[in-house]
Formats: C-alpha cells, structure tokens, sequence
C-alpha cells in the first residue's frame, strides 16, 4: 500500500484518483526507500508516467525511461523512421540502463524498473562530476553502466577491461521526461567531462553502405550496435549487431529455462533478418547456422551436465565497492527484485576499494532441468 502522503502527492502531480485506486489495487505502484530517502516507484504506467518513473518524497519526479523502438531491416527501417532526415549514429553499448539525477541533496542512480541501484549510487561520482548537478539540478543523464564487473550482465564492451565505465547517451528534463537536443548532450558531456558513447557521426539515406560497413565493423569488434537519433531527438531507433544476436543466445542459453521463449525468436529473427538483408548465401549462410547452433545448443549442455551432476545453475558476478555494506544493500535489493544471491568473496584492493564476488542462482532452472533429466513425464 502506498501512504497518505504519497497518495496526496501523486492527486496533485495530476494522476486520476481512479487510476491511482487501480494501480494500488493491482500493485501497480510500490512505495520504497533508499537510506531515509522515501519514494514511489510506478511498475505500470499511468497518465503522463512512465513504467519506471520514481516520484520522491522531495517531489522530485524522474520519469521512466522510454523504450527505444527497433528496427530490423535497415534500409527499410531508416526510410519509414527518419525519411530524408539526417539522424546522428552512436554506439548502442552493452550495460545495464541508469538514470542518474539530484533529489535533493543527493545524486542518486536508478535503474530502468525505477529502483535506487546502491552500487550504481555508490559509483556514478567516479564517472560524473557533481558540479553538473550543481549547475543542472533539474536535467537527468541517461546512460549505460558496462564493464566486466557489473552485478547485472556476465559481459561487457570489448574496450572496458576492468571495474565498470559510466556511458551518456541522453540528457533529459526532471518530470516531463524530454530529451535536450543532441548537439547540446554533446556540449554539456565535452564541457563537464561526461563519458559519452562514441558518435559516429551524422548520417542519412544516401550513406546507407557506410552504415553497413560501420555495422559490419562493430560486429567485428564484438561491440553491441548503433542508435540513430534526429538531432531534435524525436525520432530514435536501434539496430544490433549479428555478434550482439549470437552472444545474447549464447549468455541467455546457460538459464535457457529461467528465460521466455520470445528471448531466442527475438534475437533469431534479427539474424535471419539481417542475413536476408545483406543477401548472404553459401559459405557465409553456412557459417552463421552453425554459429548459431552452438550458441544456442552448448551452453544448454553445459547446464545441464552440471545438473545432471548434482551442481546447480548459477552465474558469478564481481563488483568493486567502497564500502562493505554496499555489497550486503545490494543483496538486499536483488531480495527485492526476487533474485537468489550468495556473497562468495571480500577482497581488499588496498585502493580504497573492494572486490565483491557474488553467484546469483537459478533455482528454477535448476529444478525444472533436475526433474527432466530424472525423468519427469510431461504433456506438451
């Protein structure tokens, strides 16, 4: 149940009192609280907020953050989307979504499901310079948390050795959620020193092949994708690598059965899209089929072998921290998010820093593949 003063709250932010009964009733709306910073986060979405939008207690509004559309087949996409517009192309790099802005006298991080990320909140300072904040309380950066020691994904950017990287990729306004132009992203990340994703440049329909090419080249380098962007902002789509497809299947493989099956398709199809697309044929087509099969058969065997053997599946993850009981509030939020953690490892890294190396297991992957290799009968 969300408090009076939340309630009171959300009427004069202008949500209908019908909807906010709805979305109370249905646990659309979750009250929370971050070290005494009380705030509501919206897991449905209601008039003027987004799924993911968090109201705090200082009235201070982030809004969710929007979902990118997606096109598969380039050519055809960019023509319908942009039409003769030109769209700057930058990386869409692969991390975990953050959203970083001032409540009060705090900057606080939160993740796509309207959360406070207390890792993420620990570490953004390391990447941002809080005079933005102070020059800027009313704007919110956008960006992408990647690295191999993130406690979201297994992988990250090929570039990002160690530790973990903060990447801008958009700048937007407290409570309407409006994107400031790029050129003026591009300004205030040069100006205060912000890691932005790499800009490509701008681009349009007559320089399709080099957009190919550039794709082509991303894939090589096992990056994730670009996202094109009108430099008013108001048209955006993104478009993923063949490499970004295969290893997507290849990680998700390993807890095939804590995922949905629209997880596989989605990214099947975007392969088989793209090799339709560039009209790949013989060798080529040969060669991405059995990429394909392995990604998505051996890490499936590998579990289940692991089961099969009395293990469980399982993924371990490594952060650096500050502080210890950063690490202790970040089970506590996985808690929240139904997840099973296990801290495995503290170590000192003498640099003001600690190295926390967590598994997460999958206690219904685990079970669901323990049954059938013992020989669950089953209707299909």
């Amino acid at each position: 149940m969300v408090s009076s003063y939340f309630k009171a709250l959300l009427l004069k932010l202008g949500v209908p009192e019908e909807r906010l009964t709805v979305l109370e009733n249905k646990g659309g709306i979750a009250e929370d609280e971050f070290e005494g910073i009380r705030y509501v986060r919206f897991r449905d979405s209601a008039r003027g907020f987004r799924r993911g939008t968090a109201v705090f207690e200082t009235e201070d509004v982030v809004p969710g953050f929007p979902h990118i559309k997606r096109v598969v087949q380039l050519e055809n996409g960019i023509r319908r989307i942009f039409k003769n517009r030109p769209f700057y192309v930058e990386e869409k790099v692969d991390g975990y979504n953050v959203r970083v802005a001032k409540v009060g006298n705090r900057v606080l991080a939160l993740t796509r499901g309207g959360f406070v990320c207390p890792f993420t909140t620990e570490r953004i300072l390391d990447f941002v310079s809080g005079e933005f904040f102070r020059d800027y309380p009313n704007l919110i950066l956008a960006g992408e948390m990647a690295g191999p020691e993130s406690p979201y994904l297994v992988e990250g950017p090929p570039y990002v050795k160690e530790d973990i990287q903060f990447f801008l990729f958009d700048i937007q306004e407290k409570g309407t959620g409006r994107s400031i132009p790029a050129e003026e992203r591009y300004r205030l990340a040069e100006e205060y020193g912000i890691p932005h994703v790499e800009v490509f440049g701008l681009y349009d329909r007559s320089r399709l092949d080099e957009l190919h090419e550039l794709i082509e080249k991303l894939s090589r380098e096992n990056r994730e994708g670009v996202v094109m962007k009108t430099p008013d902002m108001r048209k955006v789509a993104k478009y993923v690598t063949p490499y970004a497809n295969l290893n997507d299947i290849k990680i998700g493989s390993h807890v095939f059965f804590d995922l949905p099956g629209g997880y596989f398709m989605g990214r099947i199809s975007r392969l088989a899209f793209y090799i339709a697309e560039k009209r790949i044929r013989g060798e080529g087509l040969e060669e991405y089929a059995k990429a394909l099969g392995k990604a998505l058969l051996r890490p499936l065997v590998e579990s289940i072998e692991e089961v099969s053997h009395g293990h469980v599946v399982e993924e371990t993850f490594k952060v650096r921290v500050k502080s210890i009981s950063t690490a202790h509030r970040m089970v506590t939020h996985f808690e929240k998010l139904g997840l099973s953690i296990h801290i495995e490892d503290i170590e000192d890294l003498k640099n003001g820093y600690w190295r926390i190396t967590f598994k997460r297991v999958y206690p219904d992957a685990t079970r669901e593949i323990r049954d059938l290799w013992n020989g669950l009968a089953f209707v299909d």
